[in-house]
């Protein structure tokens, strides 16, 4: 293998420079991107310990799952493979959203942060202030995520006019 006079290997990718400004916007929109993730997870896990009659929860879980799984525990055989299935298409939905906020999709910031809303007043119906007060923390880590694939996308207009897309490193 030779190198090339940096010492880099002949052909291998390059990252941009350090000092690339685009660098913290995009880490800002990918962890506000995470949080759809993290929603997720915390979901399926307490779909599974409601699954397993477990008594605890994580209060970063959706409000409807708890929802779906409270009638489906009431229910037979079926209601927990309904459960399961409802349940999983939330999950699927906040995971695709996570992905699609990651390469820089606004739509998905945006198309999730109003699912997630929705899911807060659902919480606030229920009485549940705690959980939607971390709703609206996560909403706002949410919400700089999106301002910063807007950012990206500013920044890079004015690189290279007529681009609508960010490019990410």
């Amino acid at each position: 293998m030779s190198l090339s006079p940096g010492g880099v290997p002949k052909g291998a990718p390059t990252a941009p420079p350090a000092s690339d400004p685009r660098i913290p916007v995009i880490l800002r929109m990918q962890r506000g991107a995470g949080w759809f993730l993290t929603i997720a997870l915390l979901s399926g896990v307490n779909t599974l310990l409601q699954a397993f009659d477990a008594k605890i929860r994580f209060i970063f879980g959706l409000g409807i799952t708890q929802v779906v799984d409270a009638i489906a525990h009431r229910s037979a055989q079926s209601g927990m493979i309904m459960m399961l299935v409802v349940d999983g298409l939330f999950i699927v939905m906040l995971v695709l959203c996570s992905r699609w906020a990651r390469a820089g999709s606004q739509g998905a910031f945006l198309g999730g942060m109003i699912a997630y809303a929705l899911d807060g007043v659902l919480l606030l119906l229920f009485n549940m202030w705690l959980d939607a007060a971390v709703h609206a923390y996560a909403l706002w880590r949410i919400w700089e995520g999106y301002s910063a694939s807007r950012e990206l996308v500013q920044m890079q207009q004015s690189l290279q006019p007529g681009l609508s897309q960010p490019n990410l490193p």
